[in-house]
């Protein structure tokens, strides 16, 4: 698939979500936003697990959601920090930092709920020379996770693919990685 009709294809989903979230019955819906906090290891793979070892993954972000609207709407901002590679290439001290913007499905009324998230975003990528030739690209996620609320807050495991539109040295189109995230929406 050409970056044009990847792009004409993220827009398109976008846009349905969006004229999906503003029909009447959602569209007077009370939105409320809770800050996300997440961390855990990250997985590299793909040409990507040649050049560099498990590290750590951050997020920070902001979920929105409101009372019988089935989809929640979250932005966040990751960075993912990797340990060096085993090749002669690896790449010493590598990261990715993305910022996306996501769907994610929801049920009501569960203190335990399993949710899917979708989305896309800009990701940096630093110290990743020579292996990778862009420093930044556009790339997408998809996961699933768990949700235990208790009181106020919500506790979560997540467990999401990212994909970077990276180009890198072999040919490679695609920079995968996976991170396992344990945290909070309060």
């Amino acid at each position: 698939m050409m970056p044009h009709q990847t792009r004409r294809l993220s827009t398109r989903w976008m846009l349905a979500v969006v004229i999906g979230l503003l029909v009447p019955e959602h569209a007077h819906a009370q939105w409320s936003a809770s800050p996300v906090i997440g961390v855990g290891p990250v997985i590299p793979s793909g040409s990507l697990r040649d050049a560099v070892r498990e590290g750590v993954a951050l997020k920070l972000g902001v979920w929105w959601r409101a009372p019988r609207v089935p989809v929640g709407i979250t932005t966040e901002a990751m960075l993912a920090q990797f340990g060096g590679g085993t090749a002669t290439d690896g790449l010493r001290g590598a990261r990715v930092g993305a910022l996306t913007a996501n769907v994610t499905t929801r049920r009501h009324d569960r203190r335990l709920d399993l949710y899917g998230v979708a989305g896309a975003g800009w990701y940096w990528m630093d110290n990743m020379a020579p292996r990778y030739l862009e420093r930044q690209a556009p790339g997408f996620n998809v996961g699933i996770g768990e949700v235990v609320s208790l009181g106020h807050t919500d506790y979560f495991v997540e467990l999401r693919l990212h994909a970077v539109r990276a180009t890198s040295q072999t040919g490679g189109s695609w920079m995968t990685f996976v991170p396992l995230l344990l945290g909070a929406r309060f």
